[in-house]
């Protein structure tokens, strides 16, 4: 891209000329300033310089004088900066090629924020590509003089058909178009450029000698975007151009942008879908982990409920065989000491099963209760809550049914009380608790173990964050208790401190 550094500023005055050339060079610009005719064309034979800023009145003769000793317009780029409204001179002087016509503001420092403005438009137009095809060699002289100053690349086709070539091998943003051309009417290279999809947002501006309104309404309905007729205003002309060639490169960076959204789209979507695959994965593992760790606790739960029917088979088989030894046997010591066997081994039988039906994983919903969970629970743990004496209060305010995955809410239950024993059994309290209460769709378990840190209550759901040792705790329960919860059951799992210790909330 062409980029503007060295300016002259032409101008008599010098209190506008000074004014003018601050605010440039405070834009980064390279400044020189002459105050005569003679200056400047002192200056530009020393000289070369992107654009020059001039007026037009000069103690020693006209600016537009200037114009004569620019050796081309194309390199040196000119703006007018004039209090003359001089419509017909201003008409001329685009004819030569000047970039713009700027009436001094009586703010001048709007009048200069304008010509910054030309100078950022003419640098983004460095190497637009336009085609004009036009048999007039007077035409394509005037469309070059005016065009080439503005940093647009101009080709020029004197047929339909070496325009034609010319359009289907190159890339360009904009045509201009002559309707009487020597072998193909203008219609026809307009109806044949447009049949194909490639061309269809190509801007279009045709050049006419007779506008009529049928005319008119026959390009524009043939895919003509604008209609300009001849000879043609410059200024007009040329705003016309300005125009569509910023049209079509907006529409081709929508267009662009749009494609690269569609891909990024697409990535986001293969992206999202390894990451699901991935986390469904780590869940998985997290899982497996914790009802392995489960496992673990479930085995010191049944070796609590077995405990005491141990015991007691083991009473009723040395009073059997005491007995035995004295010749002391009958019948209904024999049938006592056996029920009390039967009793106790159908009881290890019930909590083998409990404990099976636990680990059974749920493949579908079924209505219940939290009545039916607290009491599934409560069955896995009584032993353990009974030895390390811990009373297990249920409070019942109104049941209501609902559906769930019944197994999962169980196992979550089981992890909030078995947390809650741990919290207990490290305190020296007289009388230690646990108590549950129902209402309706919530499920709140309380403990007056002290209450959870208040530094580390927001981490507790965290993947494995313990307050446990590493022996005793894995940090997955309370986080697998979260997303079975709030994922897999829809629910909410809450948190927070009462007076006497922890309180979660289950709502489902």
């Amino acid at each position: 891209m062409q980029k503007v550094k060295n300016i002259l500023v032409v101008e008599d005055s010098k209190t506008i000329n000074k004014i003018i050339a601050k605010e440039l060079k405070s834009l980064g610009f390279y400044v020189s300033q002459a105050f005569t005719l003679k200056e400047a064309r002192e200056f530009l034979k020393k000289n070369i310089y992107d654009l020059i800023i001039l007026d037009l009145h000069l103690p020693d003769g006209e600016g537009s004088e200037l114009i004569a000793n620019i050796q081309s317009l194309t390199k040196t780029k000119v703006v007018v900066l004039t209090s003359l409204q001089d419509e017909e001179l201003r008409e001329e002087l685009f004819s030569f090629g000047i970039i713009d016509y700027i009436l001094k503001d009586t703010n001048l420092l709007y009048s200069i924020s304008e010509v910054v403005k030309v100078i950022h438009s003419i640098e983004k137009k460095n190497g637009r590509n336009i085609l004009a095809i036009d048999d007039s060699k007077f035409i394509c002289k005037q469309i070059e003089t005016t065009l080439e100053p503005r940093n647009y690349n101009v080709d020029f086709a004197r047929t339909g058909k070496d325009g034609l070539d010319k359009i289907f091998n190159n890339n360009y943003e904009l045509l201009i178009l002559d309707v009487e051309l020597p072998d193909i009417n203008g219609l026809r290279v307009l109806n044949i450029i447009r049949s194909r999809k490639r061309y269809n947002s190509m801007p279009i501006i045709v050049l006419t000698g007779t506008a009529s309104a049928d005319i008119v309404r026959e390009l524009l309905k043939n895919g003509a975007n604008d209609i300009v007729k001849k000879p043609f205003i410059f200024e007009e002309f040329i705003l016309k151009v300005d125009l569509w060639i910023d049209y079509f490169n907006k529409s081709k960076e929508i267009k662009d942008k749009n494609e690269k959204l569609k891909n990024i789209n697409k990535n986001l979507e293969v992206l999202v879908s390894e990451e699901v695959e991935k986390n469904r994965q780590k869940d998985h593992i997290m899982f497996s982990q914790s009802r392995q760790a489960q496992m673990g606790e479930m085995i010191a739960m049944i070796a609590h409920q077995w405990r005491q029917p141990l015991n007691i088979i083991s009473t009723a088989n040395m009073l059997l065989l005491q007995k035995a030894r004295l010749n002391k046997l009958n019948k209904k010591t024999i049938e006592d000491v056996c029920q009390k066997i039967s009793t106790s081994i159908r009881y290890m039988s019930e909590t083998i099963d409990d404990f099976r039906n636990f680990f059974k994983p749920d493949k579908k919903k079924s209505v219940t209760n939290f009545e039916k969970i607290i009491e599934k629970a409560y069955q896995l743990v009584r032993g353990s809550l009974e030895h390390n004496g811990i009373d297990f209060i249920v409070k019942k305010r109104e049941v209501e049914d609902f559906e769930t995955y019944e197994n999962e809410l169980v196992q979550v239950l089981l992890n909030l009380i078995k947390n809650a024993e741990d919290a207990l059994k490290e305190k020296n309290t007289d009388k230690k608790y646990i108590k549950v209460t129902i209402d309706k769709n919530r499920l709140t378990v309380e403990d007056n173990a002290g209450g959870i840190p208040v530094d580390i209550i927001d981490k507790i759901f965290d993947p494995y964050f313990s307050t446990k040792s590493k022996k005793e705790g894995t940090g997955l329960g309370l986080y697998m208790s979260k997303i079975i919860i709030e994922e897999h059951c829809k629910g909410k799992l809450l948190v927070e401190n009462n007076d006497k210790g922890a309180r979660f909330t289950i709502i489902i």
